[in-house]
């Protein structure tokens, strides 16, 4: 027992790297955001996602997180980028998964996360777009698979 408490006692505090996803779900080539509502930078629209959980897979979260927030169940789901934590951006690394598939109408099931749910034209989105959520369409607009994160989240 003392030398685990010395272990614990001469380590540094671990820096934890948070991992999210976000789904693009697209109908007639607009894309699905949500406006956020009592949750950081409320009033700005963000994709359906959260955070990743124990014992769970990449896309088992999207699947979850897709279900939880807008009542859509998956059907066919890949994994199209991640953006690469940096201290600058508090290690928060966020993976972008396309919806490919999926049944039913998008409807908002936590009014209390989010007061709007509606499709926009990627070349006309509203603002201010959540941040994490501005790199994850950036990224599928232009085709990027991977980029270092530069904002604070």
């Amino acid at each position: 027992m003392r030398k685990l408490e010395e272990f614990v006692m001469n380590k540094e505090p671990l820096k934890l790297i948070k991992v999210g996803v976000q789904t693009i779900v697209t109908s007639n080539g607009a894309i699905l955001l949500g406006k956020r509502k009592n949750s950081f930078q409320k009033g700005s629209w963000g994709l359906p996602g959260g955070h990743l959980e124990l014992d769970e897979t990449i896309l088992q979260a999207a699947a979850r997180e897709l279900k939880e927030e807008t009542g859509l169940v998956s059907k066919k789901l890949r994994v199209f980028c991640v953006t690469d934590p940096t201290p600058e951006s508090n290690y928060h690394m966020q993976v972008g998964v396309i919806v490919e598939a999926f049944e039913g109408t998008p409807s908002i099931i936590e009014p209390q996360k989010c007061s709007e749910l509606c499709f926009f034209d990627k070349l006309s989105l509203p603002h201010p777009i959540f941040v994490s959520s501005r790199q994850i369409i950036e990224n599928y607009t232009s085709k990027n698979v991977y980029v270092e994160t530069k904002f604070n989240a």
